[in-house]
């Protein structure tokens, strides 16, 4: 059955943390039905801290320091812009640190520019020695959590607020990305809340033969036999809901135009401003330029 993302996660992290009393979660000011349930049942391995991120964070640190492994969790551009520092010192000691970064992109709340996160990537992608997962559905979110209660590394796991539809094959967080439609002369790569847009666009075209599609869940490190997986895609259009300089472009591109395969790179991301317009998500990514159509227009012009 398909849930929001953050309950399918922490719903598996109480499983887990009935058994490894090693699992910390912290949260801000937070509530969730999920949360609730970890709150009661694990209530020595939970801790609120209000709303205070960066200490959030610096709790967290202490904790991973004495062997922990610690999720923490706020919404996105508290998390991720506010305690940058936070995270570099973490990342810079190696602990295990699962920040989840809740309502990424446009979709935590219709509250204008302070509750939009469309830079949060750049904060998670440019921490040395982060790892960073997009999560696309429910499913993914409780396979992630169990593949990293398993495995604990310091990372960033953003999660959408909406209840986005499974599609696709299961993932396998191992590998990084997953096969949506099969790579073509034209393959569009993106991840979470764009997989959906693109998704229907190439759909409703009845272009599935012709466009590929791919979900980068995992997109530092670049999953290795990602790029080989592409080379004979002449074009790929790579979609965020990010802003330019901060989105999925900024760490793929080099990894493509260094490879000698003569990819033809095509963006579209959100237009480089602060949106004042509190008109829904979906319109709002439209005014910002992610549209099916131009989704389409950049695959096929």
């Amino acid at each position: 059955m398909n849930e929001f993302q953050r309950d399918a996660l922490i719903n598996k992290i109480v499983d887990i943390g009935k058994i490894d009393r090693n699992i910390f979660f912290l949260s801000a000011d937070f509530g969730a039905p999920a949360l609730d349930r970890l709150r009661a049942e694990l209530p020595d391995q939970f801790l609120h801290l209000g709303i205070s991120e960066q200490n959030l964070i610096n709790v967290a640190i202490g904790l991973a320091l004495k062997g922990k492994t610690v999720f923490t969790y706020a919404m996105a551009p508290f998390i991720s812009l506010r305690c940058a520092e936070q995270h570099k010192i973490a990342a810079m000691m190696h602990l295990n640190i699962v920040n989840i970064i809740a309502g990424i992109g446009l979709g935590y709340a219709n509250a204008g520019p302070t509750h939009y996160a469309t830079e949060d990537l750049s904060v998670a992608l440019k921490t040395i020695g982060s790892s960073v997962y997009t999560i696309a559905d429910s499913q993914m979110a409780s396979d992630f959590a169990d593949h990293i209660c398993r495995n604990p590394k310091f990372c960033f796991v953003r999660l959408d607020r909406d209840v986005l539809p499974i599609i696709g094959p299961r993932a396998e967080i191992g590998e990084g990305y997953r096969i949506i439609h099969q790579p073509r002369d034209v393959t569009v790569i993106t991840h979470g809340y764009c997989i959906n847009i693109a998704n229907k666009a190439i759909l409703d075209s009845g272009l599935s033969d012709q466009i590929g599609l791919i979900d980068l869940f995992q997109c530092k490190p670049i999953p290795a036999g990602l790029v080989e997986k592409i080379k004979d895609s002449s074009r790929v259009v790579i979609v965020d809901e990010q802003i330019k300089s901060a989105s999925l472009a900024s760490q793929l591109a080099p990894a493509l135009f260094s490879s000698n395969y003569g990819f033809n790179l095509k963006l579209a991301c959100l237009e480089e401003r602060f949106m004042f317009e509190n008109v829904g998500r979906a319109n709002l990514v439209k005014i910002g330029g992610i549209t099916e159509q131009e989704i389409l227009k950049l695959c096929l012009d």
